[in-house]
């Protein structure tokens, strides 16, 4: 870019030295030329003329170079600000996918750690009321064979007291 600007800027000097050389040389040769003075009068106009149209020629195709320059980058500026808006654009939609894409993962594990509690929850429910059957179970149990052991011992105790009155009538 750097040897663009200065090409562009060595060539306007260069046309400004070629017309400020070129006058100089006509002034000069017009000095020194065998004409009267009048006709040298003319001949500068008339030069002076050439050199201004010219001048003015240049000046135009530098202005329309200029002004072509200015489009071409005002154009170039516009095609990067469109890259920039499309990348930005792209980066958004992307980070837009990826936000969306991760608040879905974590709304599934997280409705998956749930499933998985409340599975346990129903386990550990499950669990407990099977331990609390087999306890009231063995509590029954207990209290059957207390129940069996109390009348067990009423028996024995009604025999033995059947016993002592037989014993206690035969001696007596």
């Amino acid at each position: 870019m750097g040897n663009r600007d200065s090409g562009a800027s060595g060539g306007g000097l260069f046309i400004a030295g070629l017309l400020i050389g070129g006058a100089i040389g006509a002034t000069v040769a017009l000095l020194y030329a065998p004409q009267r003075g009048e006709d040298t009068r003319d001949y500068l106009k008339q030069k002076g003329n050439e050199y201004s149209d010219t001048v003015k020629a240049k000046a135009t195709d530098l202005t329309e170079t200029a002004k072509a320059k200015a489009n071409e980058f005002s154009a170039k500026a516009n095609d990067v600000a469109d890259n920039v808006k499309t990348k930005t654009s792209e980066v958004s939609e992307s980070v837009k996918a990826k936000a969306q894409e991760v608040s879905e993962t974590v709304k599934a594990r997280a409705n998956d750690l749930s499933a998985k509690a409340s599975d346990t929850l129903s386990s550990v429910k499950e669990t407990a009321q099977g331990l609390a059957e087999r306890g009231r179970t063995l509590v029954n149990q207990q209290k059957e064979r207390f129940g069996d052991a109390i009348d067990a011992g009423k028996q024995a105790a009604q025999d033995k007291e059947q016993e002592l009155k037989a014993s206690v009538e035969a001696t007596g």
